[in-house]
């Protein structure tokens, strides 16, 4: 899969740094490291069994619809059993939550409405050593959720550093409208041409610079 990346990357609006505390720890830059996970590989915990806790899920199956997941929560919505169903490495416990519901999980969201059920999730984590997000409570986050944008294989992630979700939102919606859905073919006749340049990385990399030139150069 080929993903691009660009400057504006990565937070989704329910997991977002403030204008002020964004300016003072990143000094007006973003410093978000951007990254994509093979999360057919790893265990994700959902915490949260509600509104935001289908959003979530939601968010994850899109993305990775082999993803492992487990979601806890104390009581589970109808929308959220109805999507588990299309998903069957989804698995749902509805239980309150507890310490132990990390155990085997590789990252954790919570996402609750529950500013002290959220901290104690991402506490817990941390202990534990997971990666973790809280939804609309970024002090607690290791993570934000991002929005995106996807063509076939290729993905991009947005993100003004917090400062306006709505923002990131337009430009999704502009690059979705913008970028043609022929795209993916393109990847795939560039996957074909790749395979075929002979020579070492150096050469290759310059033939394929060569070839590229081309879609960005005026007719």
């Amino acid at each position: 899969m080929l993903v691009l990346f660009i400057t504006i990357m990565a937070d989704n609006q329910d997991a977002i740094l403030g204008e002020a505390e964004s300016q003072k720890d990143q000094g007006g830059t973003n410093h978000l490291f951007p990254i994509f996970l093979k999360l057919d590989q790893l265990t994700t915990l959902i915490v949260g069994g509600g509104y935001v806790g289908m959003e979530k899920l939601g968010a994850v199956v899109q993305n990775a619809p082999n993803a492992k997941i487990k979601l806890v929560a104390t009581v589970i919505s109808d929308e959220i059993k109805e999507l588990s169903k299309e998903y069957p490495k989804i698995l749902l416990i509805e239980k309150p939550y507890e310490a132990t519901d990390i155990d085997g999980a590789d990252l954790v969201i919570a996402a609750v409405n529950d500013r002290a059920v959220s901290e104690q999730v991402s506490k817990d984590a941390k202990q534990k050593g997971k990666l973790v997000n809280a939804a609309d409570k970024p002090e607690f986050c290791d993570f934000y959720l991002g929005s995106i944008v996807q063509k076939g294989s290729l993905k991009i992630a947005i993100s003004t550093n917090g400062k306006s979700p709505t923002v990131a939102k337009r430009i999704k919606e502009v690059l979705n409208e913008t970028l043609p859905a022929e795209l993916d073919e393109l990847l795939d006749n560039m996957q074909v041409i790749r395979n075929k340049i002979s020579g070492d990385f150096a050469d290759k990399v310059k033939q394929l610079n060569e070839i590229t030139k081309k879609l960005i150069t005026d007719k």
